[in-house]
C-alpha cells in the first residue's frame, strides 16, 4: 500500500498551503452592464431556510406580474442588512423628513365577496402593504396563501436560480432606494444584483425582513418557517 504524497518525506520541504483573510473595499465592486441597469420592484416575498434567507423582489403591476430578482443571503448577512437598512432609514429621515406612507384610495370600492377580498389583499401585498391577515400571521379564507401568491407570479429561469450575496450596499435619493447585493470574494467583489424601490415600500420591506428573522416559537431559526410576503 502506497502512502499519500503529502506523507512522503521528499515532499516535506514543499511550501505549505496558502491561507489568508480576504478584506477589500465593496466600493470597488465590479458590476456588469446587465446588472448595472438594475430592476425596479414594488413588493417582496421573504423565505427563510436553515442557513439562508431568500428575498424575491417582485414587480406586481400590469398583466404579467413577475419576480425580477431573487437574492440569497446567509442569515448573518441578512441580520446585518436589517441593521444597515434601519440606520439608512434614520439618515433618510434626518435629510428628507419622515418616510411617506403608502398611499391608499380615498374612496375604496366596497368589498362583499371572498373572491373580491382576495383580489384586494393581493393588490395590497403587491404594493408592499401587509394585509391584516399577513401582518398578524393568521390565515383565513380571505387571505391568499404563499402558493396562491407564487401561482400569480412569473419567475423566469434566469431569475429562479437566484444570485448569492454576502454583502449589501444601501443608498438612497429623495425618492428611491437602491440595494446593491455583492459577492465579496477574492480577488474582486462583484455586484450580483441591483434593485430599486420607491421610498414608501421600504418600511414594509424592513418589517418583512424582521419578521422572517425572528426565531420561531420554541427555538432558533432552523428548519423552514412560513414565508412572509409584502
Amino acid at each position: 500500500m502506497s502512502s499519500h504524497p503529502e506523507n512522503d518525506p521528499q515532499h516535506h520541504d514543499d511550501p505549505p498551503p496558502l491561507h489568508g483573510q480576504v478584506r477589500h473595499s465593496q466600493l470597488s465592486a465590479r458590476i456588469s452592464d446587465e446588472v448595472s441597469v438594475g430592476a425596479f420592484s414594488n413588493g417582496v416575498m421573504v423565505l427563510t431556510g436553515p442557513f439562508e434567507l431568500v428575498i424575491d423582489f417582485a414587480m406586481r403591476m400590469g398583466e404579467t406580474q413577475r419576480v425580477v430578482s431573487r437574492v440569497i443571503l446567509p442569515l448573518i448577512v441578512a441580520r446585518q442588512f436589517v441593521a444597515v437598512l434601519q440606520d439608512n432609514m434614520r439618515l433618510y429621515e434626518q435629510n428628507f423628513g419622515a418616510i411617506p406612507a403608502m398611499p391608499r384610495p380615498k374612496n375604496p370600492e366596497p368589498v362583499s365577496t371572498a373572491e373580491e377580498l382576495d383580489a384586494v389583499e393581493g393588490q395590497l401585498a403587491g404594493a408592499g402593504i401587509p394585509s391584516p391577515a399577513m401582518e398578524s400571521g393568521k390565515s383565513s379564507a380571505a387571505s391568499p396563501s404563499i402558493d396562491d401568491i407564487y401561482d400569480d407570479l412569473k419567475i423566469p429561469e434566469a431569475v429562479a436560480i437566484g444570485r448569492y450575496a454576502n454583502a449589501v450596499m444601501v443608498r438612497h435619493s429623495g425618492t428611491e432606494y437602491c440595494f446593491d447585493f455583492i459577492a465579496n470574494f477574492y480577488p474582486r467583489s462583484c455586484v450580483t444584483s441591483r434593485v430599486y424601490m420607491a421610498i414608501p415600500h421600504i418600511p414594509p420591506v424592513l418589517t418583512s425582513l424582521q419578521r422572517a428573522l425572528q426565531p420561531p416559537a420554541g427555538g432558533p431559526i432552523g428548519g423552514i418557517p412560513g414565508p412572509s410576503a409584502n
